[in-house]
């Protein structure tokens, strides 16, 4: 198992994303763990700017208010839980991992203060 992230006092699960930009730079990304959102990584505007990362549209996405929005669909590569994954990505307000990116792992969540969250590749 290989640790990925932690819980913070205010209990939230928080793991570090690498996110390689369009010049094949590698840039860290704090994301809060979300397993209501069944896509892969959600990304602020002004990161998805900062990263260069290419577009390939637009997708309506469904909020957990149950209304929806028209958003904008990037393509990166991101480095999680020990491998590398081309994922797609789409603007929110705030940077979040979802089911999609935690799909065939193993993922274990003490939930105490600084809790180590660890992830292992189910075979």
């Amino acid at each position: 198992m290989r640790s990925i992230g932690h819980v913070t006092g205010d209990r939230k699960v928080v793991v570090p994303l690498l996110v390689r930009t369009q010049n094949d730079a590698d840039r860290q990304v704090d994301a809060l763990l979300d397993t209501g959102f069944n896509g892969y990584v959600e990304l602020p505007a002004r990161v998805i700017e900062l990263l260069e990362l290419q577009r390939l549209g637009r997708e309506q996405v469904t909020l957990a208010s149950g209304k929806t929005h028209l958003v904008g669909k990037y393509e990166a590569t991101i480095g999680f839980g020990g491998s590398v994954h081309s994922v797609e990505v789409v603007e929110a307000g705030e940077p979040l991992v979802g089911m999609g990116l935690l799909w065939g792992f193993d993922l274990r969540i003490p939930c105490i203060d600084d809790g180590q969250v660890v992830l292992k590749r189910l075979s």
